[in-house]
């Protein structure tokens, strides 16, 4: 179906969803976290097997469209606050939930800014490419909030407390390169082939094996939220079980032993 504010493109078991309000720094207005949330919820449902998330033109995401935003932050805060009026509805960064629970592997490739909940939707992927045009900035104390779209929950597990709380408690622009070297991007790569590399890495992903590919990113998960090792082991046990009995491990182990790529079904 067609979005107002996002554009999708699809390919052999990937799919790429871009942000398309580039006159604004595609900022999110209410309009697009619905429209985000329901091509999440697509892409899951149609099963894909990679998905890719970047911005048209010269910005990832610059944060909240302010004046659209500042309405659905007051409603959720009423909201809490219970009384006749209370309903229920989504949390404000719900789209980083769907993100970061797709069961599948997920690329940001990060063009231009990445600004406040454009940089919680950039952490909420597995893996993070930057152009070398690309910023990453926790603005929001310069706007006298604190972090939301899940930013506090996330940042601190990707680049550690210290310098998350440097970038929230200052609010500052790192630049591709320290983005690079604190392990916020995986790569950094010139703005024209940010784009080629993330489709060659969908494309690549698309093709292993996706059962693999969701037990993978479920136990990394389960390991962030797990305090004892000796618990995850139980789960890992308990994943290698399940996927040793399935068509993609018999197919792995077959192609290895005839020295060719295995063809992997999600079976």
């Amino acid at each position: 179906m067609g979005y107002s504010t996002l554009e999708v493109e699809t390919g052999a078991g990937w799919a790429l969803v871009a942000l398309n309000r580039p006159d604004r720094l595609n900022a999110i207005t209410p309009e697009m976290q619905g429209e985000l949330e329901q091509v999440l919820e697509e892409m899951r449902a149609q099963g894909v097997r990679a998905l890719i998330l970047t911005g048209r033109g010269r910005g990832f995401c610059s944060g909240a469209d302010v004046s659209g935003m500042a309405a659905v932050r007051g409603e959720a805060v009423s909201s809490l606050a219970g009384g006749p009026a209370v309903r229920l509805r989504r949390p404000l960064g719900w789209p980083t939930t769907l993100l970061f629970r797709f069961p599948r592997p997920t690329i940001a490739a990060v063009n231009g800014v990445a600004a406040g909940a454009g940089l919680s939707l950039a952490l909420a992927c597995d893996i993070r490419l930057a152009g070398e045009s690309a910023r990453f900035s926790a603005i929001f104390v310069r706007r006298g909030l604190m972090p939301d779209y899940g930013c506090t929950w996330l940042l601190p597990r990707v680049i550690g407390p210290s310098r998350a709380y440097e970038m929230m408690y200052t609010g500052r622009m790192v630049s591709a390169h320290e983005a690079e070297h604190w392990g916020l991007v995986s790569k950094v790569v010139p703005d024209d082939r940010l784009l080629d590399e993330a489709k060659a890495l969908a494309q690549e992903l698309a093709k292993g094996p996706p059962l693999s590919h969701e037990a993978i990113k479920m136990g990394v998960q389960r390991g962030i939220e797990t305090p004892r090792l000796e618990e995850h082991l139980l789960f890992e046990a308990y994943g290698q079980g399940i996927l040793s009995q399935t068509e993609d491990h018999k197919e792995g182990v077959q192609a290895f032993l005839e020295k060719r790529e295995p063809q992997f079904q999600g079976r």
